[in-house]
């Protein structure tokens, strides 16, 4: 079985780190100008992964924040996933080159699974990721602003026909909202897809961390934390013990 991990979130928007409330750009806070900072405060507290997001590249189809993505890579040990407007070949060769371990598309593959398939083909099933944001039960797409008539499930089982293995799945109503995850979606989507589930969306809690380490039998192998770290609602280091407790 896969180590359960716990992958805190460096979401950049013109080269800050902020957070979205339900992925809305007209909710924004704002936490550092600095995100190789963020990037070593994570790395100090015990952090192995980082998730990076550029949310001007999810919004305008490329990504924007290459500085600032430079500034994390060169700051910190970490390993990075990256995602935000990745919907290209050439542009997954930049970020491979760059340092990023593992990169998250999402619109491109989700519109066109061929590309998919030829970004697994060309790099590896472990550096491709899809994510699966939803909505209502149906998938988001363009940063979160359209949305798709397609079920997660459907999504979810066409591209493991591709060779995708590794999805992140989000609740975008849950985002940024500290209440708490979809467990039942999660569980139903890990159940459908049988692939490598990273859960995003909610995570305000311990508990919240024990209970998706706990659906790893399904398939669940981590979880994004994002507001609920920034706000000080959870201690990164207390919930990277959870995560690594047998």
């Amino acid at each position: 079985m896969l180590m359960f991990v716990v992958f805190p979130a460096i979401d950049l928007l013109d080269g800050k780190v902020v957070r979205l409330k339900q992925g809305r750009y007209d909710a924004v806070k704002f936490y550092s100008d600095e995100p190789g900072k963020t990037a070593q405060q994570f790395e100090q507290e015990g952090a192995s992964w980082l998730h990076v997001v550029d949310l001007n590249g999810a919004k305008e189809g490329e990504p924007k924040n290459w500085e600032a993505l430079k500034a994390v890579r060169k700051s910190t040990q970490c390993s990075i996933q990256f995602g935000g407007g990745v919907r290209s070949l050439p542009i997954l060769e930049r970020l491979f080159t760059l340092g990023v371990q593992r990169v998250v598309m999402g619109t491109s593959a989700i519109r066109n699974p061929f590309i998919a398939y030829e970004a697994v083909k060309a790099f590896g099933e472990e550096r491709i990721a899809v994510a699966v944001d939803v909505r209502d039960g149906k998938v988001a797409v363009q940063g979160w602003t359209e949305t798709e008539p397609l079920s997660p499930s459907d999504v979810g089982r066409k591209l493991r026909e591709t060779g995708v293995v590794w999805f992140v799945y989000t609740d975008i109503l849950r985002d940024g909202t500290l209440t708490s995850p979809n467990f039942e979606a999660i569980a139903q989507f890990a159940e459908t897809v049988q692939g490598k589930i990273i859960a995003s969306g909610g995570i305000s809690d311990i508990e919240h961390v024990r209970r998706l380490k706990e659906m790893q039998t399904l398939g669940v192998v981590g979880c994004i934390i994002g507001s609920a770290i920034y706000e000080g609602k959870l201690n990164l280091r207390e919930v990277l013990r959870v995560a690594e407790d047998s």
